[in-house]
């Protein structure tokens, strides 16, 4: 139970707060209650962390001398609550603590378990590392074309293009697609394979052309269903992954989603039995059984849950026959699934810690000695 004299703190400081802006410049003055005197700074300092668009109402002079209005009407009410004792019913003490109970749960939240979530760096460059694909740019062209007729019109042209003349001014003056001509030709947004090209829908031979190309050379005529086409690249581009920096913050949240969960059932299982936690009611107490929990993790495919599952099983049965098993399938998953060998290495090290002379031992050792050179274990804990 949060002590009463806390709410006592709490009040302190909402009085000092109240009291100490009389110690404001009155220079600066917008409104003045006795010798409270409201100020620039006053409104700046209430203005923090509102939402931009209520910021942005206020900044006019209208909504500036409304919200003089609307402090000054909230600083004598509070004036008038305190004077009439309403600070010192239970009502008001109730919420109080209610406010500091939720206030220091959520402080916990993000001060231990995301915190703890929060991968470290060399498992957010081993997760990019092993899912590349999902973070690749795809070859990628941008190009431009002319459409006309007929493939006589389409040879006519190219050898014209071929003796100097400007592709864009033909563009203008011969091509029947009009999206296109006002841009020199230019074909609309990037063009990918396999993706329909915008505004000129799926055509498979414009596509082949365009990726046989190099960049400034002009095709053979290319018949499609709207005509012919003469296309010329003016950029191609092949597949690349984007940087690290770029996606960084979008893996470590990936990861720490992941991770939340089995995090805060380790850390409350922790603080359960720190603190004596017994259940009196069975709809309450821990329904998996160890047969279940160690089966759910071993068949999980997902390696974080895989992980979790495991943790979750040495942190509610320690004592149990298959812990060790459990402990050593932390390292394993570590550096088999996830590649994160600086996290395996130490779940490996805290297992020959622990159990020095196990049937896993020379397993464990192995992994920390072959682990990184990419050999591959002729072992899997059943």
């Amino acid at each position: 139970m949060v002590k009463k004299a806390s709410i006592w703190i709490v009040t302190g400081v909402i009085l000092g707060l109240c009291l100490s802006c009389a110690r404001e410049d009155q220079d600066q003055g917008l409104a003045r209650i006795g010798d409270y005197v409201i100020t620039d700074q006053t409104l700046e300092d209430r203005l923090e962390g509102m939402p931009p668009f209520m910021k942005q109402q206020l900044a006019t002079p209208e909504g500036k001398q409304r919200f003089v209005q609307a402090v000054v009407e909230e600083e004598i009410i509070v004036r008038e609550a305190l004077k009439r004792g309403f600070d010192d019913t239970e009502e008001f003490k109730d919420e109080i603590e209610r406010r500091e109970r939720d206030l220091l749960v959520r402080l916990f939240y993000e001060r231990v378990i995301q915190a703890e979530a929060t991968p470290p760096d060399s498992m957010t460059v081993a997760y990019y590392e092993a899912h590349l694909r999902d973070y690749s740019i795809p070859e990628h062209a941008r190009a431009r074309h002319i459409l006309v007729e007929t493939r006589k019109q389409a040879l006519e042209l190219k050898s014209r293009i071929e003796s100097g003349a400007d592709f864009g001014e033909l563009v203008q003056e011969y091509s029947l697609d009009q999206q296109t001509k006002l841009r020199q030709g230019e074909m609309h947004g990037r063009i990918e394979r396999g993706v329909p090209i915008k505004g000129l829908g799926d055509v498979p031979e414009l596509e082949d052309a365009i990726f046989s190309l190099r960049v400034g050379e002009v095709s053979e005529p290319v018949k499609t269903a709207l005509g012919y086409h003469l296309v010329r690249v003016d950029e191609l581009n092949p597949e690349t992954a984007k940087p690290f920096e770029e996606v960084k913050a979008e893996i470590a949240t990936v990861l720490t989603n992941t991770r939340r969960e089995g995090v805060r059932d380790r850390v409350l299982a922790e603080l359960k039995s720190e603190y004596g936690v017994v259940y009196l009611s069975e709809s309450k107490g821990q329904v998996e059984t160890p047969e279940a929990l160690f089966k759910m993790a071993s068949e999980e495919s997902n390696p974080q849950k895989k992980i979790e599952h495991y943790q979750k099983f040495i942190d509610i049965y320690p004592d149990n026959d298959r812990a060790y098993e459990a402990k050593f399938m932390i390292g394993f998953t570590l550096a088999e699934d996830v590649n994160d060998y600086d996290e395996a290495e130490k779940a490996f090290k805290e297992f020959l810690k622990e159990y020095p002379e196990n049937d896993l031992s020379d397993d464990a050792d192995w992994m920390l000695e072959n682990m990184r050179s990419g050999g591959q274990p002729d072992f899997a804990p059943e």
